[in-house]
């Protein structure tokens, strides 16, 4: 017997109302930027809800990932957001980023849709039943997905995926805002060492005891660097006015990981999401 036979809407979230007829997408980069993101930071959060919404009631499911879909596909559905986004004439780095969110949000909906498949017992029964209505009117999508989910090689690759997620040793907090906007808050805010404060706001909780020993040790040595800077200074100088090296807030934060949890191959550091890279 079947666990849930009852359709659902698994989620039904509006568009957001533009302040103004058409929202400009705007790139903002910088030194301390090394990916191509959306500024302000509002904006990019209506864009990211936007582009989720677009997913779940317009957006076909028949392929693997966004990034294998037909480009008149992904003009098609991009253009659901003409209402509130000028996204015409985009140069190179703006339209990946815009890809990058679309691939994000598809990801999670197919796997919010995986889920679902998942909570009946019969895959026949999910497929005569199971059809959320988020996918009424399309129902050759949720056809075509009861299929793959059952292919081999997305059954194997979601049983490893299932294991590799129980083996993180870190999981933030961080929900879809980028770590960047939470460096940029930390630094109008007059933190001296942001990478390891928001380190400790996305990845420190109660109970998480590797978490905690972590931003611990990051801690200490930045208040080591703090003093030895103000070594070099007039023995007046309030701690408070002494500022650290700008590579070193980086380089406590990556040293403290990679010496815990052992460094990550090319340019990715742990820790910091999109917002900062090694050098290769």
């Amino acid at each position: 017997m079947e666990k849930k036979r009852r359709k659902r809407n698994l989620i039904s979230f509006p568009i957001s109302t533009a302040p103004c007829d058409i929202l400009p997408v705007m790139l903002h980069s910088g030194p301390n930027f090394c990916w191509a993101g959306f500024w302000p930071a509002a904006l990019h959060s209506s864009l990211a809800h936007d582009i989720g919404h677009v997913v779940r009631t317009h957006c076909p499911m028949q392929w693997k990932s966004w990034k294998v879909m037909p480009d008149e596909i992904k003009i098609e559905v991009r253009g659901q957001l003409s209402t509130n986004y000028n996204l015409e004439d985009l140069d190179e780095e703006s339209l990946a980023y815009v890809n990058r969110l679309f691939g994000e949000r598809y990801k999670q909906w197919k796997s919010d849709l995986h889920h679902h498949f998942q909570a009946f017992d019969d895959p026949q029964v999910a497929l005569q039943e199971g059809c959320p209505k988020e996918l009424e009117g399309r129902e050759d999508s949720w056809a075509w997905l009861c299929a793959h989910f059952q292919a081999p090689d997305y059954v194997n690759k979601a049983q490893v995926n299932k294991g590799n997620r129980k083996k993180k040793t870190l999981l933030h907090h961080s929900g879809s805002r980028p770590f960047s906007y939470r460096m940029d808050a930390q630094r109008r805010g007059g933190s001296k060492f942001p990478e390891i404060d928001v380190f400790g706001d996305v990845y420190v909780r109660p109970g998480n005891e590797l978490a905690e020993s972590l931003h611990t040790t990051m801690v200490e040595r930045s208040q080591l660097v703090l003093q030895e800077s103000a070594s070099q200074l007039p023995p007046e100088t309030p701690i408070e006015s002494v500022d650290p090296p700008q590579d070193a807030r980086f380089q406590i934060l990556t040293k403290t990981l990679d010496q815990t949890l052992g460094r990550r191959p090319g340019t990715y550091c742990r820790g910091m999401g999109n917002a900062r890279q090694r050098e290769p």
